[in-house]
């Protein structure tokens, strides 16, 4: 697979998981997504969407060799720590420079 295709792919998930919060937050729990403290986590599940096609195929790469029980939730992990991932992956990158 091509990374071009697993990173629209990843971004699809990442809508995907973005949307299951929607509806988890806002239908389940009767939680106003759009409210004080859940803006927050809308903010950064939102930001997640966009690094997450970057963080997602490192993180299949680490865990390719591992147990199935923790790869089924690679994907989950991933997204909800690829901002930081990310803002960790770019500052090792100015540092570089």
């Amino acid at each position: 697979m091509s990374d071009g295709f697993a990173q629209v792919l990843s971004f699809v998930i990442g809508v995907a998981f973005f949307f299951f919060y929607i509806v988890i937050a806002g239908s389940i729990f009767n939680n106003d997504v759009l409210g004080f403290p859940y803006i927050i986590l809308t903010i950064y599940f939102f930001i997640s969407i966009f690094t997450f096609p970057n963080v997602s195929l490192e993180a299949g790469g680490k865990t390719s060799g591992s147990e199935p029980l923790s790869s089924k939730y690679t994907l989950i992990f991933a997204y909800v720590v690829s901002p930081i991932w990310f803002l960790i992956k770019l500052i090792k990158n100015k540092g570089k420079e």
